[in-house]
């Protein structure tokens, strides 16, 4: 059920940023995501938290965390889930039905949401 509480976390990637901004490349899946956008649940862990796992525990670069709500998800016609694989904070927002073009103008949405609200931890 959306809701505009529940924080859907995103890690951004050292290369996603440009003159100190995060691109919309932070929320387009990459073809080996199998068109799955992964995210950190922020009801299971919260941003700060999300990035120690993600840094230390996954041993993964990132610069920081990004979020946008399951309502702002669902607003833009997406579908979520948190599907606790690999491990239990885990989910993702499909992108499985979109071609190319239709995940780019997606992925452009999301950041101007998660832009609107700012960073959600940066260490």
């Amino acid at each position: 059920m959306a809701d505009e509480e529940h924080l859907l976390h995103r890690q951004v990637n050292p290369g996603w940023v440009q003159h100190g901004e995060f691109s919309s490349q932070t929320f387009k899946p990459t073809p080996k995501d199998d068109n799955k956008l992964s995210i950190y649940d922020g009801k299971q862990m919260d941003a700060a938290d999300s990035f120690a796992h993600y840094t230390t525990v996954q041993k993964l670069n990132s610069v920081g965390v990004v979020s946008v709500s399951t309502a702002e998800v669902e607003a833009v016609a997406l579908r979520w889930e948190i599907d606790g694989v690999p491990f239990p904070q885990h989910g993702y927002v499909d992108f499985a039905a979109l071609s190319g073009n239709q995940a780019k103008a997606k992925a452009a949405q999301l950041k101007a949401k998660a832009l609107a609200r700012g960073w959600s931890y940066q260490p």
